[in-house]
């Protein structure tokens, strides 16, 4: 949907040309970098049903064996597609599926996917597969002034990026989620460290993060993908006990989570010392996760408040919105210094409650603990459709408060820039240079 041909008063006209011109500081990315998108001739299926959209089309009824059809590049075109197109037209109303219809339509210059459009549009997606495309998209088309980036591949040295479209944020995850020995074995890889004592891996933990402290600008956790967000407080000699129980494990599958937990929240606890140690900020996804048939109870907000209560020194970025849990996150960022409201990926996810959250959040929240954006994609042009839909989504709340006559216009437009970019600069950037 879009708002520019709407009977719209002018205030909203006045404040999304004023928002258009803001270069963003893009909170959360999962991109893969340049040089890896450049080595595959571009593929319409593995790039665009990555994610997300995968997910409504599952959701809309299409077999996970149909969707594994559709993404292998081995299989003709004109086969997928005939699969592909029942189910795409089940899920145009989704933010998902608008993100990419307007990447398509503005990047590539074609209105929608369907029969007549796909092999033209696979044609200008593949003459656009060459060295500047991501300077293209993401700085030119979508103005981003720089993305903080969750490589989500082990295999690549978060360093190993192009400083100048992207920050790193590192995870720690690993160390929490060991079950067996041959977690441990894969662990030692990793870190090329040995790992023979719950000594061991504290001193490796210790070290690599102070390593990274000076590299990255946050630690990331993902851990709600697979256990509830409570993490309770055990003692050290706990921790260790179990730390032995998954050291004799062969196989992954020896302990469950309950035998785990006391390694497991003693572990989190000690990546959190450390990043307030480091004076580093924790990212935690909170709400919605990727994908389809997940536990979404795991991954409310209100979970960590033992965290926020006993680490008042370290600064959590709470992730997309918590959707469904808006609510909820608005009370803690309202109650809690320590805790800060992220946007990414609410925009795409429903981008009417994107907006109706952001309204209640300039009530209720300072305006400086709110970040408005972050692609949160894995390609770059679901980045572009998404910061075209969270701009408008942000002109039209901002209008409304000033056609209430809570905001003058140039105040809206103020907090426009803290959303897009004052507040994640001085979060990320400026902070830790400051303490």
């Amino acid at each position: 949907m879009t708002y520019e041909n709407e009977n719209r008063p002018n205030t909203y006209y006045k404040i999304k040309e004023a928002i258009d011109k803001i270069k963003i500081i893009d909170t959360h990315e999962h991109l893969v970098q340049e040089k890896q998108r450049l080595e595959k001739t571009p593929d319409l299926f593995e790039i665009f049903l990555s994610h997300y959209a995968s997910s409504d089309l599952i959701s809309s009824g299409m077999s996970y064996e149909e969707l594994n059809f559709v993404r292998n590049p081995e299989i003709p075109i004109e086969e997928r597609f005939k699969v592909f197109k029942p189910y795409w037209e089940r899920i145009q109303n989704t933010g998902y599926a608008r993100a990419i219809n307007i990447a398509v339509k503005d990047l590539y210059g074609i209105n929608g996917i369907d029969e007549t459009t796909y092999k033209k549009l696979i044609s200008r997606m593949i003459e656009a597969n060459k060295p500047g495309i991501y300077r293209w998209i993401l700085k030119e088309k979508s103005l981003i002034e720089i993305s903080i980036l969750d490589a989500l591949d082990t295999k690549i040295d978060f360093l190993d990026i192009d400083k100048e479209l992207f920050a790193p944020v590192k995870r720690f995850d690993g160390f929490v989620t060991i079950r067996s020995k041959e977690d441990i074995e894969r662990l030692e890889k990793h870190y090329r460290s040995q790992i023979h004592s719950f000594y061991d891996l504290i001193q490796v933990l210790e070290r690599k993060v102070e390593e990274a402290s000076d590299k990255i600008v946050g630690i990331k956790t993902g851990l709600a993908y697979e256990r509830p967000l409570l993490f309770k407080e055990f003692s050290e000699n706990e921790a260790e006990e179990v730390f032995k129980n998954i050291h004799s494990q062969e196989k992954p599958e020896g302990l469950k989570f309950e035998d785990l937990r006391p390694y497991q929240d003693f572990i989190f606890h000690k990546i959190v010392q450390l990043a307030g140690k480091s004076r580093l900020p924790v990212q935690i996804h909170v709400g919605l996760q990727e994908g389809n048939n997940n536990i979404i109870t795991n991954s409310n907000p209100t979970l960590l408040i033992n965290l926020f209560r006993k680490y008042k020194e370290v600064k959590f970025d709470l992730f997309h919105g918590a959707y469904p849990y808006v609510g909820e996150l608005s009370a803690i960022a309202k109650n809690f210094q320590n805790v800060y409201i992220n946007m990414c990926w609410l925009h795409i996810i429903s981008p009417y409650m994107a907006r109706v959250a952001l309204s209640e959040w300039l009530d209720a929240v300072p305006a400086n603990k709110i970040f408005g954006f972050g692609g949160d994609y894995l390609f770059v042009e679901g980045v572009y459709g998404h910061t075209v839909i969270a701009r408008k989504n942000i002109a039209r709340v901002l209008s409304e408060k000033v056609e209430e006559g809570i905001f003058s216009e140039a105040e809206a437009i103020r907090i426009a820039k803290m959303l897009l970019r004052d507040n994640a600069r001085e979060f990320y950037f400026n902070r830790r240079l400051s303490s």
